[in-house]
């Protein structure tokens, strides 16, 4: 952009005179051009137009302090519009170069990237293999976790791993389930949902011991009504609930209680998994006589 001064020496360099009033009219308006030069001593040698154009190019290179409006170059001056294409070009050829300039320095700059999978080596060529990584889970953040749990006469505990009540065909099934195994409760079985955490928004300390210490609690509260929990039955499968119970060689030992554990009810559809629970429920028949002994020698 050309500024006023410029233009004005431009013009007078190539000889073309301009008019300038040097004294405003009234009342007029304040301009916003600049103020007219004092005219150059005649006493100077005058330089000829190559010098004196060469000089204001030097110049208009030079950053001006305080910038003025600037108004449309006029046409017929061709070293202005050289300039701009000029500057453009060296502007593309700059960003240019930092671009080629940051891709050769990509690979040396950048942290070496390390793979998660382990390479095996064999006698052939080494082969990429892909391991699943466990995620961990931060001892701050509460387990979540859902299930049924009811108990038989108050000595067995029943854990089913389901959010959903059961429907009356499922409580149906359940009940001819244990009197086939030759479990016969006085009472038919009766569900109720325990969800871990109980309240939402509560800080957690240690997320593990704090959902054992809650069922526990839950456990606890349900003695008034009867319940002595001799033996667990686990129907299905939940990681988080096996890791609170802490299941290891068939025995909870978090509730230091035998704990035997068969398939979900829902999964009962198919032959195989009848198939299997019936295998695993051969025990049951002589494990509740042998507890329905223990129970009557305390009571005697």
């Amino acid at each position: 952009m050309v500024t006023e001064r410029a233009r004005r020496q431009y013009l007078e360099t190539m000889g073309i005179h301009l008019w300038v009033a040097r004294h405003p009219l009234p009342n007029a308006l304040a301009s916003s051009l600049p103020e007219v030069e004092e005219v150059a001593s005649s006493r100077e040698a005058p330089l000829d137009h190559h010098q004196r154009l060469h000089a204001l190019i030097d110049e208009f290179d030079r950053p001006e302090s305080t910038p003025e409006p600037a108004t449309p170059v006029p046409e017929g001056t061709p070293h202005e519009s050289i300039r701009p294409v000029r500057s453009i070009k060296a502007l593309l050829d700059t960003d240019t170069k930092t671009d080629r300039d940051q891709q050769n320095d990509a690979p040396v700059n950048a942290p070496a990237v390390r793979s998660s999978a382990p390479v095996v080596e064999e006698d052939g060529p080494a082969v990429a293999s892909e391991v699943a990584v466990p995620v961990t889970r931060s001892p701050h953040e509460a387990l979540r976790f859902s299930l049924q749990v009811a108990a038989l006469d108050g000595r067995w505990l029943v854990l089913l791993m389901r959010d959903d009540a059961l429907t009356a065909q499922e409580e149906t099934l359940l009940n001819a389930i244990f009197r086939a195994g030759g479990v016969e409760p006085s009472a038919p079985l009766s569900c109720q949902r325990f969800g871990w955490p109980m309240m939402e928004g509560l800080p957690v300390d240690d997320a593990l011991d704090e959902a054992r210490q809650g069922f526990k609690a839950f456990l606890a509260g349900r003695r008034a009504r009867g319940w002595n929990p001799e033996r667990l039955l686990l129907f299905g499968q939940l990681s988080v609930l096996e890791e609170v119970l802490d299941v290891q060689d068939g025995r909870s030992r978090v509730l230091d209680l035998p704990l035997w554990q068969g398939p979900a009810l829902e999964s009962l559809d198919e032959a195989s998994a009848r198939r299997a629970l019936w295998a695993a429920m051969g025990e049951w028949r002589r494990w509740w006589q042998v507890d329905v002994e223990v129970q009557q020698s305390d009571d005697v």
